[in-house]
């Protein structure tokens, strides 16, 4: 138990030192709310070659969250899908994971993303963040989404709902998808459904009531996620689509935070996502043979079953 618990924490400080360290070299300034500037746009059928320009609002009621999404909530010509997103470490700041939820937002989606609460001087103080706290960000969307006159009016695709996170975060995310029917898709960043060192029949008791797609993206062999991954990709029913891309090299922490791999994880990433929520077959081809294009030869290996499942037509 001492080992388990040790390993737990390990993981769970990588994420606050990680996070933190964005916090500290961050410039300070609050994202305001969206202005007058028509965005520049481009509508196309593949999420991640979209390019639209993105704010960041938090929420009022509750507070706690901030909104990346496209500043032209009608720019795609449909209802936006919505990624609620739990950050590494379980933390309520998400500033590390920035480059990657405002890549999101660009490519057509609203992410709704766990932060600190107003009047938090420091994130360590706001406590760790739960499977409720993401699926409390469905909520908020579906509220907005009903509320008349709102910007958000009928404008979220609460059918195309994905939870996502990263490290501690996906622990949460996958706890969301065993328990939230509003789950659609899930996308985990270098977690799994359980701690480094935990006993198999925890990630069993979580994996066995999942019947939505799970992508995974972690580093290389020594990434510590590794061995809790290939037991949840194994633990998941028959059935189940899954799919996992793992880079040749890369700690926990690199790849979960270092801006540069986070441009590829984005990439990735956007496409497992309009993968499973359109089931366009260009988008299965393109993550089994080229999941990154930006990439060099052999950086992203893959592993996959059951995508022929969610192809549309």
């Amino acid at each position: 138990m001492r080992i388990r618990h040790h390993r737990a924490v390990a993981w769970i400080a990588i994420g606050l030192l990680t996070a933190l360290a964005a916090a500290c070299s961050s410039d300070g300034d609050d994202a305001g709310p969206p202005d007058d500037t028509e965005p520049t746009t481009t509508t196309t059928p593949l999420a991640v070659t979209r390019n639209m320009a993105t704010v960041v609002v938090p929420t009022t009621d509750p507070a706690g969250y901030n909104v990346y999404r496209p500043a032209d909530l009608t720019a795609t010509g449909a209802p936006l899908p919505v990624i609620v997103w739990a950050n590494g470490g379980c933390f309520r700041y998400d500033t590390a994971w920035a480059p990657l939820l405002e890549s999101w937002a660009a490519a057509g989606f609203v992410v709704v993303a766990i932060t600190s609460p107003p009047g938090v001087d420091d994130p360590r103080t706001a406590g760790m963040s739960t499977t409720d706290d993401q699926a409390a960000a469905i909520d908020w969307a579906s509220e907005q989404n009903d509320t008349d006159g709102g910007p958000y009016s009928g404008r979220l695709d609460l059918n195309r709902v994905v939870a996502a996170g990263n490290s501690c975060g996906g622990i949460t995310t996958l706890g969301l998808a065993a328990r939230d029917t509003r789950v659609h898709s899930v996308f985990v960043l270098s977690g799994s459904s359980s701690f480094p060192g935990s006993p198999p029949e925890a990630a069993a008791a979580v994996m066995a009531d999942i019947d939505v797609p799970v992508g995974y993206v972690n580093g290389g062999p020594e990434d510590i996620s590794t061995a809790n991954i290939e037991q949840d990709y194994g633990l998941l029913p028959v059935g189940v689509a899954a799919y996992w891309a793992h880079r040749s090299t890369a700690t926990h922490q690199v790849v979960s935070t270092d801006p540069a791999v986070l441009t590829e994880v984005a990439e990735i990433s956007t496409n497992w996502i309009d993968f499973t929520l359109y089931g366009n077959p260009e988008l299965e081809t393109t993550l089994l043979q080229d999941p990154c294009g930006s990439c060099a030869a052999g950086t992203w290996t893959t592993a996959s079953k059951n995508l022929d499942l969610l192809v549309s037509g």
